[in-house]
């Protein structure tokens, strides 16, 4: 393990809890999966924590552990709507798409539609798109919309569970007791009691979709005659 990573993961293990609560959390802001302390899947864990992402960013700011580190970005800030260097982002993907190839001369000016042919404005609208998704739908989306354009299968738009999700006006949480509707093979509606274990999105087009609904309960039907719109959460009166 590099000794730098040795370092923070001490610095957090000795630091006051006031000054790392912030940071923690049980979701990986790479894969935004849920991780187990008994399955880290290549994690970095620190308790029910995750610490270090399945890619090794520092989800804790080395900063407040101690560790001097001025270009730690913060996964909690909402992304900016106009990013500083959307330009800049656009004319690194144009080289990359260079680099690979990519502006093959075969194609010709007009058979992409005249001046966007040129691989900078291409690359600038890629980023803006991608600018524009991430700062209003986050990064999840944009990752399910980069899977959507590489002709990954509908499996592969599956996202990862979530710990809340609304659709439709209709808001929950893993944990929530609920009270749904559905019909039965004749026709009849019927009413069934449960509680929601896994919500896990799929993307859909342009759309988050509550998919991979689980809910759990002895008279849940399990025929699949009902859905995300036909559930109500129960509150206390």
């Amino acid at each position: 393990m590099d000794i730098d990573v040795l370092t923070y993961l001490n610095a957090v293990l000795q630091a006051p809890m006031g000054h790392i609560a912030p940071y923690l959390t049980s979701v990986c802001t790479e894969c935004d999966r849920h991780v187990s302390a008994s399955k880290p899947d290549g994690h970095g864990m620190v308790g029910n924590s995750v610490v270090i992402g399945c890619e090794g960013y520092w989800l804790i700011d080395p900063n407040v552990v101690g560790i001097y580190y001025p270009d730690w970005l913060d996964w909690r800030e909402p992304a900016e709507s106009t990013p500083e260097s959307l330009y800049e982002r656009g004319e690194a993907l144009a080289k990359l798409a260079e680099s690979l190839g990519m502006g093959d001369p075969h194609l010709g000016r007009g058979g992409l539609g005249g001046m966007f042919f040129e691989e900078k404005l291409v690359g600038a609208a890629i980023a803006a798109l991608r600018a524009w998704l991430e700062s209003r739908r986050g990064p999840i989306a944009v990752r399910a919309a980069d899977k959507e354009a590489m002709y990954f299968t509908e499996d592969e738009s599956y996202i990862g569970q979530v710990p809340l999700f609304t659709s439709g006006g209709i808001t929950l949480s893993v944990g929530d007791d609920v009270v749904g509707t559905s019909r039965d093979s004749s026709g009849e509606e019927r009413v069934f009691h449960g509680v929601v274990k896994a919500i896990g999105p799929t993307y859909w087009g342009s759309e988050l979709c509550p998919t991979g609904l689980v809910v759990e309960g002895p008279d849940v039907p399990q025929d699949g005659s009902w859905d995300w719109h036909d559930l109500k959460k129960v509150t206390e009166s």
